[in-house]
């Protein structure tokens, strides 16, 4: 084998090993790039209300809404007083991960798979969720709601099969625990979120309504 051969042959394999290198390694890398750049540059947005409503207290109902638009993250929060003649509320921008973060928990505490409970007798108090989320094309939202939540994470209470075809024995032997700690989780998760400022802000209005800052002066010479 002359020099020119041996030269050939070099340019061949380098030529090989520069194909295996593309497509072994450096094709795939930019397919996952494309696909990770896909998903980074896709319209993210996801919405999470709570509406809450109170029986006992000052307080007759408050809002919860944290809104996340392609990384801009809002908070909105009302309250109204006991007798529902004044409401005070506030929006502000947030920023750092901590909305992303709010929405694993809330993912992972079953905002998408817990279902609607019967309101309880006498409620103590009220709530109805909403989530909403889209990404890129896909997306989905759901509501659902239910009373107590304390009640549900802290009951004894079980639940037992009724089948009136078997008239001997309508109810069933085997019982299922009514106990289920996950509502009681996602209202907490709610209400706790938010930096030290919206937590205090908050705070200030429910005192503001309790103490009756913000209603009409009574008219004079009424009876």
């Amino acid at each position: 084998m002359n020099e020119r051969q041996r030269s050939i042959l070099v340019v061949l394999v380098c030529a090989v090993l520069i194909a295996v290198a593309f497509f072994g390694f450096v094709e795939p890398y930019l397919v996952r790039e494309r696909a990770v750049n896909q998903v980074l540059n896709a319209n993210s947005t996801w919405t999470v209300t709570m509406q809450q409503y109170l029986h006992d207290g000052p307080i007759s109902e408050q809002t919860y809404r944290i809104s996340n638009d392609n990384g801009k993250v809002t908070m909105f929060f009302s309250a109204t007083n006991h007798d529902g003649t004044i409401t005070k509320q506030f929006e502000v921008p947030l920023s750092g991960p901590e909305a992303t973060f709010l929405f694993e928990q809330l993912r992972a505490d079953g905002i998408w798979e817990l279902m609607d409970k019967p309101v309880r007798p006498h409620p103590r108090d009220e709530y109805v969720f909403f989530v909403q989320q889209q990404l890129g094309s896909e997306g989905g939202q759901r509501a659902f709601a239910f009373s107590d939540p304390v009640y549900w994470a802290t009951t004894n209470g079980q639940s037992y099969p009724l089948n009136l075809k078997d008239t001997q024995h309508p109810i069933g032997v085997t019982s299922t625990p009514l106990r289920d700690p996950h509502y009681l989780k996602i209202v907490q998760d709610m209400e706790s979120f938010g930096p030290a400022s919206v937590q205090q802000a908050e705070a200030k209005i429910r005192t503001e309504l309790a103490a009756g800052v913000g209603a009409p002066p009574a008219r004079k010479g009424a009876h």
